[in-house]
């Protein structure tokens, strides 16, 4: 039960990109050139900034009100 619980609530805050509870964070990017190609989900470096660009399994934020209601 606990194990569902938690891989439900994992992938439902990352999706819904809720701040401190997603788990798409820099050391995840960092490794996504590592493990796949995913180019678009590459971290971009900027001169002395490090920016990562939004995800494509981000529900935008319309879709998230729909949710929330």
């Amino acid at each position: 039960m606990y194990i569902e619980k938690n891989i439900f609530e994992n992938t439902f805050n990352t999706m819904m990109n809720i701040k401190g509870k997603t788990k798409d964070n820099m050391k995840a990017r960092m490794n996504i050139p590592l493990l796949c190609h995913h180019k678009n989900m590459d971290l971009v470096y900027n001169g002395s900034r490090v920016t990562k660009p939004k995800a494509s399994f981000f529900v935008d934020k319309n879709a998230q009100l729909l949710v929330y209601q």
